[in-house]
């Protein structure tokens, strides 16, 4: 098999008969290359979440899913690949067969992969040094405010803080606009901001730095997106610690096994599920639990109930439900509209909103509920009840405070399909799931569990009359499906303490 050539590094004119990967986001470069798509009949890609075919000039460029191809040959002689990772596909047809009959095989890189390339054979030879890289969220495309500095990674990079770990390591932090940050943490040692728009800065003191740290780092630690440190060097070590072990699966595969080096989960069937649905091996899902999850532990009370201003109550059940549209915000991970006048589900009209009021204020009980970061906000402003308080991410960011962090002065959980229900279960605390469309998600999203309903650990609301029963179990407190909980708990986690942080250091002997 032919070496890739990188095209931005060759000046020869290329009519490929074939383009792989994410032909859309390169469009803009390719114009500045000598590749001709006058020939292009048809795109492949590894992508499971496909369009039909990409708009180039007026030509539609169809496009196939690469696993459609079987055992068929490759007949391309010029074979271009579009894509930030094409080892990916070229390992997928060695391992499956696929002859690519000696094509010349051309690799376009990214703006941004081809500068980090450039300075990571700069720095090949220097030895690595004491520098720990932080981030969470989506990708920069999807940037949610407060998502950039939150979730897992947050988590252990504080008890990191907490532990002194700062004197030892520089804890470097990738966010959208880090002098906010840098300003909160400016007095700790070795503990620094920078912006992913310094990856490709026009000021090249920033870029500099910004590769500087990342070449030199020991270890890599992120939530969710990790396509900053795809260019790694062989002696780093990325650690994705992912948000949440959950019910629903993957929306777009691509294998992973590459792209990382561990993946963080909290128990044994979570990290066989996490080896399929992500593509990795054995050695590469360490259980620890999640560094998150070690916020359930603190104690906190009437500090946040002033903080945000909630209603004096007897008890407070949160209710987290999950996303089903994005308002497109993030479009390839849409499923559908809830057919509901509030955009809440099992609560679907105005007047059994009030109605549910009036139970929880008899009961002197307070409903807060909390949006998806991805949710589209006007549901919030529906929510102005005396005892059903809304509570948006922009508070949560405003207040410095994370959703695990505000779920230790609840009472309940009502949930659906997120992962925050497993987090909740190190609380053994009530929590109850609405399943008004429970097919609907099987049937768009789907869920690594097969009987979904006996993997819930929790009562089961599929009606506004079930809430209600809910309700009422809170207030006199029963717990009726403490059994289910406890059964379960025991198959989803393997710890049940605050120590998850603790353990991916010791782990990968960071002390």
């Amino acid at each position: 098999m032919s070496s890739i050539i990188r095209v931005d590094k060759c000046d020869n004119k290329i009519m490929p008969t074939c383009v792989w990967g994410d032909f859309e986001k390169y469009v803009i470069q390719l114009e500045k290359t000598n590749i001709s798509f006058e020939y292009v009949e048809e795109a492949y890609s590894l992508n499971t979440n496909l369009k039909e075919f990409y708009l180039y000039k007026n030509k539609k460029i169809h496009v196939r899913n690469i696993r459609a191809l079987d055992n068929e040959k490759m007949k391309s002689q010029n074979i271009l690949i579009v894509d930030d990772y094409p080892s990916d596909y070229l390992e997928y047809l060695k391992n499956n067969q696929i002859s690519l009959n000696d094509s010349n095989i051309f690799w376009l890189p990214s703006e941004e992969t081809s500068i980090a390339l450039d300075y990571k054979d700069k720095y090949k030879d220097d030895e690595l040094k004491n520098i720990i890289v932080f981030r969470s969220g989506p990708h920069e495309s999807e940037y949610v405010k407060g998502m950039d500095f939150s979730d897992n990674a947050r988590a252990l990079f504080e008890y990191m803080l907490s532990v002194g770990l700062n004197n030892k390591y520089e804890l470097i932090w990738i966010v959208n606009y880090p002098d906010e940050y840098n300003k909160k943490y400016k007095c700790f040692k070795n503990v620094k901001f920078i912006s992913w728009n310094d990856a490709i800065s026009d000021n090249m003191n920033k870029r500099d730095e910004y590769h500087r740290i990342l070449y030199h780092a020991r270890f890599f630690f992120f939530t969710d997106a990790y396509g900053f440190c795809k260019n790694a060097r062989k002696d780093q070590i990325r650690v994705q610690l992912w948000h949440g072990c959950g019910f629903k699966t993957r929306v777009n595969f691509a294998p992973c096994e590459h792209r990382y080096e561990y993946n963080t989960v909290i128990g044994e069937i979570y990290k066989e599920i996490h080896k399929n649905i992500y593509g990795l091996r054995e050695e590469q899902v360490i259980i620890t639990g999640y560094p998150k999850e070690d916020w359930l532990f603190e104690k906190h009370g009437d500090d946040y109930i002033k903080k945000f201003d909630l209603p004096k109550a007897k008890k407070y059940i949160f209710w987290l439900p999950t996303f089903r549209s994005t308002g497109e915000k993030l479009a390839e991970l849409d499923l559908y509209n809830l057919d509901s006048r509030t955009g809440l589900p099992i609560i679907n009209t105005y007047e059994q909103l009030n109605d549910i009021n009036r139970l929880l204020k008899e009961k002197d009980l307070v409903l807060i509920v909390k949006l998806h970061p991805f949710q589209d906000q006007k549901v919030v402003n529906l929510l102005n009840e005396s005892n059903i308080v809304a509570i948006t991410n922009n508070q949560l960011y405003e207040n410095d405070v994370q959703i695990n962090q505000l779920l230790t002065i609840s009472d309940a959980l009502i949930s659906d399909y997120s992962s925050v229900a497993v987090d909740y279960m190190q609380l053994d605390r009530p929590i109850a799931f609405t399943l008004e469309d429970l097919e609907e998600y099987k049937d768009s999203r789907g869920f690594v569990f097969d009987n979904i309903q006996n993997w819930l650990p929790g009562y089961k609301i599929t009606n506004i009359d079930d809430l209600k029963t809910f309700i009422y179990e809170i207030a006199d407190d029963l717990d009726s499906s403490s059994d289910i909980r406890h059964e379960l708990f025991s198959k989803m986690h393997r710890y049940n303490d605050n120590k998850s942080s603790k353990r991916i250091c010791d782990y990968f002997g960071i002390k």
